[in-house]
Parts: structure tokens; sequence; C-alpha cells
């Protein structure tokens, strides 16, 4: 049922159910009929939101009505490895769900997937805004991920020859931010590499790279 409410944008429908229901509001929804793995309703709107089926101002929405109903804004659980809905948001492209997450007080260094943090995700995909709002905040620059041992800069860089769905200005952007903000350039992931060895031959991002403040 409230995959049905949520998928579809139904505030109103969202409303009325929760007020009857309101536990639902920190049940699993299923992806689809073909993907039965549970996850919170917060994560759901962000898998929705990336495949098209709302749009982001919608989502952000849902969110709310879920929120003034009890839902837990990191989630089900914060177990290391899992993604809590702002790493959902980082991870799938909803920069400004992620915002909306992150003004909700959500956990800033829980690690999820590769034991990236919500500032690792933001950097790989190019997301500028929620990278920026979360450089605002009181974070690790420097802090590594657990199954790369890479920081959020090496992220950046890699997101910058990896990820295809966006942009390459917005992921130089990211790039740029994190330089500028201070983290360290010369942290090697685990097999030794640095960002200077990813981005060899590519003088854009050894210009942002050899910027100096």
């Amino acid at each position: 049922m409230l995959q049905s409410i949520l998928k579809t944008g139904d505030t109103t429908l969202l409303h009325s159910t929760l007020a009857s229901n309101p536990e639902l509001a920190n049940s699993g929804v299923p992806l689809d009929d073909k993907t039965p793995a549970l996850a919170h309703p917060l994560h759901r709107i962000a898998d929705w939101v990336f495949t098209k089926d709302i749009p982001e101002e919608k989502g952000i929405e849902l969110a709310s009505i879920l929120l003034d109903f009890g839902a837990n804004i990191d989630g089900q659980d914060l177990k290391i490895l899992q993604d809590t809905p702002l790493i959902a948001a980082a991870s799938l492209y909803a920069n400004q769900l992620g915002k909306y997450y992150l003004s909700k007080g959500a956990n800033l260094r829980h690690q999820g997937c590769f034991g990236g943090t919500a500032l690792h995700w933001a950097a790989w995909c190019g997301g500028v805004e929620l990278l920026d709002a979360l450089l605002q905040k009181d974070l690790d620059l420097n802090q590594k991920c657990i199954e790369f041992t890479s920081t959020p800069l090496f992220w950046a860089v890699h997101g910058t020859y990896q990820d295809k769905n966006m942009e390459r200005s917005a992921h130089l952007k990211c790039i740029e931010l994190l330089v500028n903000a201070g983290a360290d350039k010369n942290i090697p992931n685990l097999e030794g590499y640095t960002i200077f060895d990813l981005a060899e031959g590519d003088d854009e991002v050894f210009r942002i790279l050899n910027h100096q403040n």
C-alpha cells in the first residue's frame, strides 16, 4: 500500500493513511515487484526520484509528511555498510532531497555502502549543492571509506572518470570545493594510488588540484 502511495506521489492519501496507521512511517517498502527487499520509506523516495517516478520537489513533500508522523530520519537502523536515507539521496543524485534530510538532522558520519559517508557519495556523484552544504558542517574531510580506504576527494576524482550520470563540470566543481576546503590531496587508497595517479594526463583536473588558495 505505502509503495503505491509514495511512488505515485499522492500526498493527500499518504497523510490520511499515516493518520490511521502511523507505524507505516517506519515500515519497510519494496522497490518494485521484482525487487522484494525492503527499505525505509525515506530511502525509497530517493530511489523513485532517481527513476523519475516522482519529481524531487514531490519527494520532499512526501518526506515531510513521513517525518511529521514519526519517520526516523536515519531509516531503520544505523548499520555499518547500509545506507541511510541521506546516503541514498546523495548516491542517487537527489541532491535537494539530501539537503532536506540534512536540514532535518540526518546523521552525517554514518558509513553506508562501501563504507562511504554522505560526503563521499556527494563527491563521487557530482552533487555540488549537497556537497557544498555538507562542507559547511564539522566533518572530517579526509575520512577514509571502508572498502577502498579512499577519501572524499579521491572519490570525487574517481567519479569524474567513472560516473556517467552527471556532467563533467559538476565533478570538477566537487573536486574544487574539496580542495578549497582543505582536503588532503596526497592520501593514497588501499592500492597505494593517489588522486594524481587517477588524474594523470588530465590537465584540467591537475589545474584544480594544484591551485593554491
